[in-house]
């Protein structure tokens, strides 16, 4: 992929390069602009926070493009500009490659999703508390042992829904709900239903973005 077909508007997450432990907290910042080889980037956040980043950085921009997945390249800060607002000049060092991540951030967001153990018939209704790419944490009236294999259909908000097996990694019972915390680790599920799920994920945190609530 050609660094030219990032389009104005695109969300962008950030990973700074010389960050070894990474936090579970994803840096956002979005494209505002093209300047002949610049980027022109938002003040990046975290958390809702501003992160500031110094000019001479070496950071690693991750997007997505439908259909084909997530790609990232790296590139260097070349000016920070401060006005009324904060935004960077960034320098691409290389064009965009494909990754596969071993690793995803999670967004917080309450999805409908089903389950049932692939040994029982019963369906067990619960909703996420947070997604995403690698697995969900959900809220479940029941708990089920560690190991179970379940059969996850998770449900979009615009009445899209995928189905996929998942392994019940966790479960932590809320004393004061009665209720359990399950966390779902996505086990056979093909990459076509995992970029759906890793396209709602980056649409949600661009809206979020534009709302300023990220």
């Amino acid at each position: 992929m050609n660094i030219k077909e990032l389009k104005i508007g695109d969300p962008l997450e950030i990973e700074l390069v010389e960050v070894k432990n990474r936090s579970k907290h994803m840096i956002v910042s979005q494209l505002i602009d093209i300047k002949g080889d610049l980027l022109v980037i938002n003040n990046p956040l975290k958390r809702g926070i501003p992160y500031p980043l110094r000019e001479g950085q070496q950071i690693k921009i991750i997007f997505y493009r439908e259909e084909k997945g997530i790609f990232s390249f790296l590139a260097e800060i070349y000016k920070k500009l401060q006005g009324r607002l904060t935004i960077y000049t960034v320098k691409a060092l290389c064009e965009p490659e494909k990754i596969q991540r071993r690793y995803f951030f999670r967004l917080d967001a309450i999805l409908k999703v089903t389950l049932r153990d692939l040994s029982e018939d019963e369906v067990i209704e619960s909703f996420t508390k947070d997604i995403s790419g690698g697995g969900m944490k959900l809220i479940s009236k029941k708990t089920f042992p560690e190991g179970s294999i379940m059969e996850c259909t998770l449900f979009f908000r615009d009445h899209d829904k995928v189905t996929f097996t998942g392994e019940v990694i966790r479960s932590i019972k809320n004393p004061e709900t009665n209720e359990f915390e399950l966390g779902i680790r996505y086990k056979d599920i093909g990459e076509g239903v995992r970029n759906q799920i890793i396209s709602f994920i980056f649409e949600r945190q661009r809206l979020l973005r534009k709302k300023g609530l990220i």
